[in-house]
C-alpha cells in the first residue's frame, strides 16, 4: 500500500522513499498510512449512527413530553392526570360526591390515584424507550468489531481492565 505525500512514496514498512535515501516515516505518518482512511470512514459512519440515534431519542422525548396518563377512582367521582415525568397535570372532580368524603379518605384516594397514574406514565416511558435501550453498546460493537481500530484498541482495553500485562518497551537498553 503506497501513499503519496510531499512527493515521496511511502510503504507499509515505515520507510519513505526520497530522492537519495530511504528515511523512516514518523509515527503519525505510519498511523495514517495504515489506518487513516479506514478511521475516517469509521468515524463518519459512527457520527451518522450517533446522529440518527440522537434524533430518534429526541423524537421519543418529544412524544413523551406530550403524553399523559389519566386514572379514575372506582366510584368514578375523581380522576387524576399526570405527565410521564410524574407531574400532576390535573385533578378533576366529576360530581359532588367528594364533598361527602371524610378528609382522610379523600387524601388517600388522591394519593392512590396519583400513584397509579404515575405508574402508568412510567410504564409508557419504559415502553417508548425500550427500542433504544442498549443501542449505544450495539453501535460501538457493530462499528468497531473486526476493524483495524478495534484491533488497535483491544490491547489498551485489556490493560485498562487489568487482564493483560503492559508490553515491554522495544529498542531500549533493557532489551532481553
Amino acid at each position: 500500500m503506497a501513499h503519496q505525500n510531499d512527493g515521496a512514496a511511502r510503504d507499509n514498512d515505515g520507510i519513505r522513499d526520497g530522492d537519495d535515501a530511504r528515511t523512516p516515516l514518523s509515527a503519525r505518518e505510519q498511523f495514517d498510512a495504515i489506518l487513516g482512511s479506514t478511521l475516517q470512514e469509521q468515524f463518519g459512519e459512527m457520527q451518522k449512527q450517533v446522529r440518527e440515534h440522537a434524533e430518534r431519542l429526541a423524537a421519543v422525548q418529544r412524544e413523551l413530553a406530550a403524553r399523559t396518563s389519566t386514572v379514575r377512582s372506582k366510584d368514578r367521582a375523581i380522576s387524576v392526570t399526570v405527565g410521564v415525568q410524574g407531574d400532576v397535570r390535573e385533578i378533576k372532580f366529576h360530581n359532588e360526591d367528594f364533598r361527602g368524603m371524610d378528609p382522610v379518605r379523600l387524601g388517600k384516594t388522591l394519593v392512590d390515584l396519583i400513584g397509579r397514574a404515575q405508574s402508568e406514565g412510567g410504564e409508557a416511558a419504559r415502553d417508548a424507550f425500550e427500542p433504544l435501550r442498549g443501542k449505544g453498546d450495539e453501535m460501538r460493537r457493530s462499528m468497531l468489531a473486526g476493524t483495524p481500530i478495534e484491533e488497535f484498541l483491544a490491547p489498551l482495553r485489556e490493560m485498562a481492565q487489568g487482564t493483560a500485562e503492559p508490553s515491554k518497551p522495544r529498542g531500549g537498553r533493557n532489551d532481553g
